[in-house]
């Protein structure tokens, strides 16, 4: 591993792992300080909102600007937001330090990703592949010291906690590598764009991720309340899934670099998602995690092939603006999926979101085959 690609390794799985100490069990401490259904469900919809508005201008800055810069103005952020999430209890506040968080987040990974695909042109499959996983291992550590943490800690010194960590992170971005930033117009990303081609790879994208909706609304409810889990038990179900996803990263970006057909590999990634999320709805823990890991499969294998969807179809002088546009064609996805699947889950119980989304996981299957009907002599932009 490259010294360049072990300081990005090294920043992701740092992000991921304080983003994963709060972030699953973060409803169970809404509700504890008192905010009721609603207030919850508005903060999550603004949120969502706030991430989807900051995706492109957040790509935007990392192509015109140093993204390492950006990366440490994103941790100070989320240091910040996560001190006033543990100091603040009226709702316009909270709501306020969390839509600053959101901000961080989303400019966080959107720049560190860029800085990823501006960094590495070669060997693609192998180095996303290594990055994603590594950005699984933080979660995992993550998800195990949030559910430890929550047990002897009480939420407020948490986020204390995570808050400084952000803030200590930020002051070694001198460490990243060096973008050179160069200035296009509005005009070029939209042509970037509008080719068939991608068109179709960020729909298939947006449907994809619409199965986020059901894990933000239903999976930390589900595993409360139909499996019985208690925080530490939340905390390694979701860190094993993530394990899981960091193993499949890593071998598929191997398998990509040796020349298996990424067709094959989404239609796999595919059924493993989906079947994943609908037999993970069994209320037997053994059953349930099984088909939870399976799904991780799924989402590894989906997860490094859109990194490597990027790196094909766009050029690197402006792929962070242009990856900022299909991150937030993923989280419409997200932010659409919480529309349908919140509602259900609170009528019908948690269980449904999970096994629909599954399905239509699944019925996206046929869409990996359009791309080989297609008959064009696309040309890139320069």
């Amino acid at each position: 591993m490259t010294k360049n690609l072990f300081l990005l390794c090294f920043f992701s799985a740092c992000g991921a792992f304080a983003l994963a100490i709060t972030a699953f069990f973060m409803p169970l401490y809404l509700k504890e300080i008192g905010f009721s259904g609603k207030e919850i469900g508005i903060i999550y919809a603004a949120f969502s909102i706030t991430s989807i508005i900051s995706a492109f201008p957040s790509g935007l800055a990392s192509d015109r600007f140093l993204a390492r810069d950006l990366i440490a103005l994103a941790l100070a952020l989320m240091g910040v937001a996560s001190w006033m999430k543990s100091e603040i209890f009226l709702f316009p506040l909270f709501m306020l330090a969390y839509l600053i968080y959101g901000v961080g987040q989303n400019l966080f990974k959107v720049s560190l990703d860029a800085l990823l695909l501006k960094t590495f042109s070669r060997d693609v499959g192998k180095v996303y592949g290594i990055f994603n996983s590594v950005r699984m291992l933080g979660f995992t550590l993550g998800g195990i010291a949030g559910g430890l943490l929550l047990s002897v800690l009480d939420f407020r010194f948490t986020l204390k906690l995570i808050g400084s960590f952000y803030l200590l992170l930020s002051l070694i971005k001198n460490f990243l590598p060096k973008n050179v930033p160069i200035s296009f117009g509005l005009k070029t990303y939209r042509e970037d764009f509008w080719k068939p081609s991608v068109l179709l790879f960020a729909i298939w994208l947006f449907l994809f991720y619409l199965h986020w909706g059901a894990e933000f609304t239903s999976y930390g409810l589900f595993l409360r309340e139909n499996l019985r889990l208690s925080l530490l038990g939340m905390g390694f179900y979701m860190s094993a899934e993530f394990a899981m996803i960091g193993l499949t990263s890593f071998t598929v970006g191997l398998w990509l670099n040796k020349g298996v057909s990424p067709y094959l590999l989404a239609i796999w990634g595919l059924l493993a998602s989906g079947i994943g999320h609908m037999g993970m709805i069994i209320e037997n823990l053994t059953v349930s995690l099984v088909f939870r890991l399976l799904h991780g499969v799924g989402d590894g294998t989906i997860m490094v092939l859109s990194y490597v969807g990027i790196a094909e179809l766009f050029r690197v002088e402006r792929i962070g603006g242009n990856s900022g546009l299909i991150t937030l064609t993923i989280m419409l996805g997200g932010f659409i999926g919480s529309l349908i699947f919140g509602p259900l889950g609170e009528k019908w119980g948690y269980q449904w979101p999970l096994f629909i989304s599954g399905v239509t996981t699944l019925a996206l299957i046929p869409i990996i085959f359009i791309p080989k009907m297609i008959k064009t002599n696309e040309r890139r932009t320069f």
